[in-house]
C-alpha cells in the first residue's frame, strides 16, 4: 500500500487485473507468465475449478504483492454447491445458463440461492489457503443486474473486501473510448434477447443506463466499501500496443482497474460450459501486449502508478 505522501506524487492509479484464473490450462499459463513478468498486480479467479487452486495457491505464495479475488461466476461450468442445492441457477444438464441463456430466465432465479452459491464460492478460495482481497464477476452480469448486484455487497461487507467498479470507462467516458468493442458484443447479445424476448429486453435494457450505475456506485459508498474509480473494457477485443498506449494516455486521474484475459497457445480437449473458445487467441495478443519490457518507462512517463486492490482492503481490516 501507498503512503499519503506516496500518493500524493501521482494522480492516476492502474490496477491491473487478470480475469478468470483456473478456467483452463492456457488461461492459468498466461496469467502465470504475467505474474512473473511484474505485468499484473491482481487475478480474479473463478473458484469453481477447484482443481486448479493448488497451481494458483503456488502463484499466490510466490507473488504476496498479487491480489487474489473471486470472479464470481453465475454463467461458466457448474455451481460448487452442485445443482441439487441451488437449482434454480442451473440448466437442464445441470450447467450454469451460458449468458444468452441466462438473460431470458434472470428474474426467476432464487437470490437465496444465488446468495448460497456465491458465498460457497469465497469459501472455496479462503480454504484453499489463499486471501481473499476483492470481488468480481464473469461477464459482469452480477454488476449488471441490480437485484443481483445487492447481493454481492453483502458478501463484500460479510468478508470485508473490496468490490469492482460497475463504472465502465466506454459508458463514463463515451467521448475518450468510443466503439468499445466489449460493449458491442453486449450490445448484440441484447438486441438478439430483443427480436425473441422484447419485453423482457426492456425490462432489462434500464440496468444498462448511467443514473443506475450511479446508484450502484451511491450503494457502495454508503456501505463503505472500497472500490476503483473505474473499470476500463477498452482493451477487450482489440488487444494492441496501439490501443494500450492509447488507454494509458487518456487514462484519467483517480483509480482505474484495466480488465485482462490473457493465455497461451496451449489447448486441451475439453472445455467447461460458458468458456468463451473464440476469444483465445486474444488472449495470447494480450498476453504479449502486456508484459512488454516497454511498459514500465511509458508508466514512468505518463507518471501512472501500477497498484493492487490491497489498500482498498486495509480500510475494511483496520
Amino acid at each position: 500500500p501507498l503512503s499519503e505522501d506516496q500518493q500524493m506524487s501521482y494522480e492516476k492509479f492502474l490496477i491491473l487485473t487478470a480475469d478468470d484464473f483456473v478456467a483452463s490450462a492456457n488461461i492459468n499459463e498466461g496469467i502465470e507468465i504475467a505474474a512473473n513478468a511484474n505485468a499484473i498486480t491482481t487475478i480474479s479467479a473463478l473458484t469453481i475449478f477447484t482443481e486448479s487452486l493448488p497451481h494458483l495457491k503456488k502463484i499466490a505464495d510466490n507473488h504476496p504483492e498479487i491480489g487474489i479475488g473471486v470472479h464470481l461466476n453465475i454463467t461458466t461450468g457448474k455451481p460448487v454447491l452442485g445443482a441439487k442445492e441451488v437449482p434454480t441457477l442451473v440448466n437442464t444438464k445441470g450447467n450454469f445458463y451460458a449468458l444468452e441463456e441466462l438473460l431470458p430466465v434472470i428474474q426467476k432465479l432464487s437470490p437465496e440461492d444465488l446468495r448460497k452459491e456465491l458465498r460457497a464460492q469465497i469459501i472455496t478460495l479462503l480454504n484453499s489457503g489463499i486471501k481473499v482481497d476483492h470481488l468480481s464477476d464473469q461477464n459482469g452480469i452480477i454488476t449488471f443486474y441490480s437485484p443481483f448486484f445487492d447481493i454481492m455487497l453483502e458478501l463484500a461487507v460479510e468478508f470485508k473486501v473490496s468490490v469492482r467498479s460497475p463504472e465502465i470507462a466506454c459508458v463514463k467516458y463515451p467521448g475518450l473510448f468510443p466503439d468499445s468493442k466489449m460493449n458491442l458484443h453486449g450490445r448484440k447479445i441484447a438486441m438478439r434477447l430483443a427480436a425473441h424476448e422484447p419485453l423482457k429486453a426492456m425490462i432489462l435494457i434500464k440496468y444498462t443506463r448511467l443514473p443506475e450505475i450511479r446508484k450502484k456506485v451511491q450503494k457502495l459508498d454508503e456501505l463503505g466499501i472500497p472500490h476503483p474509480d473505474l473499470m476500463i473494457d477498452y482493451f477487450w477485443g482489440n488487444p494492441t500496443t496501439l490501443n494500450l498506449n492509447y488507454i494509458l494516455e487518456h487514462l484519467p486521474q483517480g483509480r482505474s482497474e484495466l480488465i485482462l484475459h490473457l493465455g497461451t497457445e496451449a489447448r486441451q480437449k475439453d472445455y467447461p460450459s460458458g468458456i468463451d473458445l473464440e476469444y483465445f487467441k486474444n488472449r495470447e495478443k494480450e498476453l504479449s501486449v502486456i508484459t512488454s519490457d516497454q511498459l514500465v518507462g511509458i508508466y514512468k512517463n505518463l507518471n501512472i502508478k501500477p497498484i493492487g486492490l490491497d489498500s482498498f482492503t486495509e480500510k475494511l481490516t483496520n
